[in-house]
């Protein structure tokens, strides 16, 4: 006699041979003993209402259901490795770099054109922005390890003569600083020097200080006022240190004594004023007062070089040549392969291969690969004097706009 087995009716499975304990009025089946077949019998033992049913194993057949086969993995595509173009990304650094040249530049012009004119108004507002302006520029200075030379700024327009001299002036003076080694605050100094010490031509008529024509003597005499008006303000104001305002004093003293208001010589002339003079020299001749007559950079460099050790301090008018390059920005020069090119920026590192953005007819500035030099079989084989070129050439090149300077930092 064959033996029963309690089993869980959710437990049971097709081939189960089930024994039912009760009769066939109390179930749909034909027989009360049978071998489940399927799915359908399955569900209807569990609908019984009845927690077990005896099995007979012997007589039960359990087939196991073969697990499906997995599905296959989709396969695994490796995606393709792609290295940036090494002159693409250098075109990327180059323009980001030269972009936050332009921005910082611009941002500075407009709270220090505020500042100056607001100096008699609200002095402590004022001297406040110019030092703020200072400091923020020497901290990106400060901080920068790399060798540092200027980019070309051609992006502002319509800019006071004045401001835009003295941004050019006092960026240059502080990055000269740093290459003569001076401590923070004695850069900081530079930086101010530069911004102010032409201020007193505020107190000058612009029919007398942007004449474009020569002046008269008695007009020569007034211009050159500016720099006692200039000590006079910031003395009275108590503004910055004795050395920046003994710089707006003496910037147009010569080391030979040829120089004004005082006719000073050698070390009776502060550092300070000898350095803000190289660069006040050096920026007036680019962008002469009356607005006629201007010098290429190479031109101001070799004038300046013959002067130095005679009128100007001879370390500074190197250091100046060192960070503006042999072929400062803004200087048109022509490739071996003669190509027209501008100088973007200066490289300290590699003074005879700077930037340079090459001419291409009917293009665009913005859509022309620069070049940098220092990556390029090219070589400069000579300089171009801007009065010698087209119209389209000078308007591509923005020779009609004021050349600005503002430090090359890694960005």
């Amino acid at each position: 006699m064959s033996q029963t087995t309690p089993v869980s009716v959710d437990q049971l499975k097709i081939g189960h041979y089930v024994v039912l304990p009760f009769g066939w009025k109390n179930h749909p089946f034909l027989f009360s003993s049978f071998r489940i077949k399927d799915e359908e019998q399955l569900q209807i033992l569990r609908d019984l209402g009845v927690r077990e049913i005896p099995v007979d194993l012997a007589k039960s057949v359990i087939v196991e259901e073969e697990p499906a086969p997995p599905e296959p993995e989709e396969p695994v595509i490796e995606p393709e490795i792609t290295f940036p173009d090494p002159h693409k990304v250098q075109q990327q650094a180059a323009r980001r770099s030269i972009r936050h040249a332009e921005r910082s530049y611009t941002n500075a012009l407009s709270p220090l054109r505020e500042s100056l004119t607001r100096l008699n108004l609200k002095p402590d507002e004022g001297l406040a922005t110019v030092a703020e302006l200072v400091r923020n520029a020497a901290a990106s200075l400060n901080a920068e390890e790399n060798t540092i030379g200027f980019h070309l700024v051609r992006s502002v327009r319509n800019g006071d003569p004045l401001l835009l001299h003295s941004l050019n002036v006092a960026f240059m003076a502080m990055l000269i600083a740093k290459e003569a080694g001076w401590e923070p605050l004695a850069i900081q100094d530079a930086g101010l020097a530069g911004l102010v010490h032409d201020i007193g031509e505020l107190r000058i008529p612009t029919q007398v200080s942007r004449k474009r024509s020569e002046l008269t003597k008695a007009e020569a005499n007034y211009l050159r006022m500016h720099v006692q008006y200039g000590y006079e303000q910031l003395t009275q104001l108590k503004a910055f240190t004795p050395e920046v305002r003994q710089a707006t004093l003496q910037h147009h003293e010569y080391l030979d004594g040829s120089g004004y208001p005082s006719g000073l010589k050698d070390g009776e002339i502060t550092p300070l004023s000898r350095l803000i003079a190289v660069v006040d020299y050096y920026e007036e001749q680019l962008h002469p007062r009356n607005g006629l007559g201007t010098a290429h950079p190479n031109q101001v460099i070799a004038s300046l070089y013959k002067k130095a050790n005679k009128q100007f301090d001879n370390q500074f008018t190197q250091l100046l040549i060192k960070v503006l390059g042999v072929y400062p920005p803004g200087s048109v020069v022509t490739l071996s392969d003669d190509t027209l090119a501008l100088v973007m920026s200066s490289e300290p590192s590699a003074p005879l291969k700077p930037m340079v953005l090459p001419y291409e007819k009917g293009r665009v500035p913005e859509g022309v690969d620069l070049i940098a030099l220092q990556q390029d079989p090219r070589t400069i084989s000579g300089i171009v004097s801007h009065d010698s070129l087209t119209a389209p050439q000078q308007e591509f090149f923005g020779l009609t706009k004021y050349a600005c300077y503002y430090f090359s930092l890694s960005h």
